[in-house]
């Protein structure tokens, strides 16, 4: 049996003023699941966010949250969303402590579980050395862990994040992926907005890439780098002893490594000059500029 979905994003169109922001746009997300929500500058991610919680009003189309339309029972919706959105939110008079204590608070975690809830998100989030330091005196970096350790202190049913990892170190990175993936196998469903591609393929996230505001590609990483990768076979000959043959280097694009034994077939004679070869996958980077760069539209739902 299915379980419900905790977003579900029907047809959403968004604009400011003449501009077009979202056209069309649909996505799910079940209980324990993460999106990878790509795109480059302007694609709509950052407005298809503010959508889900509200803040910005589509102008066709409908979200619900937990089976509850965002339009209709906005406050309701929102108490169910954790939200780190790019620009910080937070306090900087207060201490990281106490930002993250007053929002589990406001996202109606209990008095007698806010402390524990408070330790655990400034623990994810390596902020325990600062805890007790005014947010005005932390790193940019810091501060946007604080900002992380707010969204996710409630354990929210629906957690977005958007760009959450920009300016921070890789520690700091690594530790915001392990919680997200805590949160996930919680149950938490999570929509993950980034640029940096490697984080969705360590977070097994399936992928919508959005492009000028519509959905460009969807599907599993692997499924993703099938359809718009390309494999790539690099041999090394050496000359003959004879002289017959010269020595140098030879790409072929195949489906995929299983083309990799009629490659050598095909080979012949000449197979016997072969000193090496290297099997290159696509990576998502590439799928990423080759989708962006040529489009995808009439494969993004082929899945």
């Amino acid at each position: 049996m299915t379980a419900m979905a905790i977003l579900e994003v029907r047809g959403v169109c968004a604009a400011y003023g003449k501009h077009t922001a979202l056209r069309d746009v649909s996505l799910t997300i079940e209980p324990g699941r993460i999106v990878g929500l790509l795109g480059p500058n302007g694609a709509g991610k950052t407005t298809l966010m503010d959508v889900v919680v509200g803040k910005t009003r589509p102008t066709s189309g409908s979200v619900s949250v937990c089976g509850m339309d965002v339009a209709r029972q906005a406050r309701a919706c929102r108490e169910r969303i954790g939200y780190a959105a790019q620009d910080l939110a937070v306090f900087p008079t207060l201490t990281a402590r106490e930002n993250v204590r007053n929002w589990a608070g406001i996202s109606g975690v209990g008095r007698s579980g806010r402390d524990r809830a408070v330790d655990v998100a400034l623990s994810a989030m390596l902020l325990e050395d600062v805890a007790d330091r005014q947010v005005r005196t932390l790193s940019g970096g810091q501060q946007r862990r604080v900002h992380c350790a707010m969204a996710t202190a409630a354990r929210p049913p629906l957690l977005l994040l958007d760009e959450p990892t920009v300016g921070v170190d890789p520690a700091t990175r690594r530790a915001l992926l392990q919680h997200v993936r805590e949160l996930a196998a919680e149950g938490t469903a999570i929509c993950y907005s980034t640029h940096y591609l490697p984080e969705v393929e360590a977070l097994d996230a399936e992928v919508v890439l959005l492009k000028d505001g519509r959905t460009a590609a969807r599907g599993r990483v692997d499924d993703l780098l099938g359809r718009f990768g390309q494999t790539v076979i690099e041999m090394h000959f050496k000359e003959d002893d004879d002289g017959t043959g010269t020595a140098g280097s030879v790409s072929v694009v195949a489906d995929g490594p299983g083309d990799l034994p009629k490659v050598l077939r095909g080979l012949g004679p000449d197979l016997d000059r072969l000193a090496g070869l290297e099997v290159r996958r696509p990576s998502l980077d590439e799928v990423f500029d080759r989708i962006v760069e040529e489009g995808g539209k009439t494969r993004a739902d082929a899945s």
